[in-house]
């Protein structure tokens, strides 16, 4: 079959186009021609539709006046100007999608990021019965602050409709049981759960070579531990958690100084936080690292790196001892995944999907809690959690037949639960 993989964007490190991208791989090996096509035009995107996604000219002027401020329409105004556009969309995409027999369109029918794509890919699925359509829901619009400020309720009205949409040929897709339960809940729809997989049948991406590379680069000694922040930089991951930990880490340090690592390396008391995901809230970074300086923690800043396709975001793994995955909200997680399968412990956040979704399958891990406060904008746990976190880190960084205990029971458990193959299993059924 030809099958369109379809985004508002493609071909970057955020966790659709990664899912996307795993999911071409799998529906290649099963025979089909699969094509990526996203509103930009990235390496990795195989057809561009411009006006589909965030490249619209269009879409700062709506998605501003429909969820920040009605500034340049009236509430009806704004709702033709989105069923304007919605109809040069469907212009678009029409002789584009005229090849595939299956269309699976990811976000565009769940978080409601630009109703005119939402609208013309709806008309389109009801215009073309004969063809398939498969609605995969990573994120939807009422689980995020910024789409429920919607300037008018016509706005809401249109999400209610289209976020996602119902007929015969659109089936859906979501990626934790929260969301099969309320996408029910909400419009009698049924739907099934695909978590997110890694390919762990790939060569490992972390290099001891990398590591002592991109150290000496920024002149971090191989005593040193390095803590690794993959996730994009934006407020809902609570990096702030990731400084609490190492700031108490800090105080204990020099109970560990000159013992032994777990990579065998002397210990010399410096722990360095570093970032290695695009930035996408400046005025958060900047309350971090002020945050950071306060307590005299070093952090660097390694996705520069990236964008200049000095290291890529995968070797960038190879420089962490630990991940810290502080993050208060997912819908799945990508970057704890991404951690299981480079052997690295992992420090996280017991977020809602993954207590429910995730913890069963027994992966190990060093927590931060359950339950957080929020003091001036800031997220906050008990300090007895980030304490006891601290401890155990330590514990595992220092005695090695744990770190490989630890390491090696969650990669045999990712590949269980969360591989390619179980990927495919999925995919077959829904096909």
């Amino acid at each position: 079959m030809n099958i369109a993989l379809v985004h508002y964007r493609a071909g970057l490190m955020d966790g659709v186009s990664l899912e996307m991208e795993k999911w071409k791989k799998v529906l290649n090996k099963l025979g089909h021609n699969v094509d990526i096509v996203a509103g930009n035009n990235e390496k990795g995107v195989d057809i561009q539709i411009q006006s589909i996604g965030f490249e619209n000219p269009k879409y700062e002027i709506i998605n501003r006046n429909a969820f920040e401020k009605l500034e340049n329409f009236t509430p009806d105004e704004l709702i033709n100007e989105i069923f304007k556009e919605s109809e040069k969309i469907y212009i678009d995409i029409e002789p584009i999608f005229e090849k595939y027999d299956v269309i699976i369109p990811n976000n565009i029918w769940s978080i409601g990021a630009f109703l005119p794509s939402a609208i013309a890919f709806t008309k389109y699925a009801k215009n073309n019965a004969n063809k398939v359509f498969i609605g995969h829901h990573h994120d939807f619009w009422w689980e995020r602050k910024y789409f429920l400020n919607a300037t008018t309720s016509k706005i809401i009205e249109l999400l209610k409709e289209y976020c996602p949409p119902t007929a015969e040929n659109i089936k859906h897709l979501v990626i934790n049981t929260f969301a099969k339960h309320a996408l029910f809940s909400r419009k009698k729809v049924d739907s099934v759960v695909v978590p997110n997989v890694m390919d762990f049948e790939a060569p490992a991406f972390v290099k001891k070579e990398t590591n002592l590379k991109i150290r000496e680069s920024y002149n971090i000694s191989t005593g040193a531990i390095v803590l690794l922040q993959a996730t994009r930089i934006t407020e809902r991951k609570a990096i702030e958690l990731a400084i609490d930990l190492i700031s108490n880490m800090q105080k204990k340090a020099k109970n560990y100084v000159g013992k032994l690592l777990y990579n065998g390396e002397k210990f010399t008391g410096e722990i360095v936080l570093a970032f290695s995901g695009m930035c996408e809230d400046d005025m958060y970074k900047y309350k971090l690292l002020d945050k950071a300086f306060k307590y005299g923690i070093r952090t660097i800043d390694l996705y520069p790196n990236v964008e200049n396709k000095v290291w890529s975001f995968w070797d960038l793994y190879s420089i962490a001892d630990a991940i810290t995955y502080p993050s208060i909200l997912e819908g799945w997680g990508n970057q704890l995944l991404e951690a299981i399968v480079a052997k690295k412990p992992i420090v996280l956040f017991e977020y809602e999907v993954f207590e429910k979704d995730i913890k069963p399958s027994g992966i190990e891990y060093v927590s931060l809690g359950n339950s957080y406060k929020l003091l001036e904008n800031i997220v906050k746990v008990e300090e007895d959690i980030i304490e006891k976190a601290a401890d155990k880190l330590f514990k595992i960084l220092f005695d090695k037949e744990s770190y490989e205990y630890t390491v090696n029971k969650n990669f045999e458990i990712g590949k269980k639960y969360y591989s390619l193959e179980s990927l495919e299993k999925i995919i077959k059924n829904i096909l």
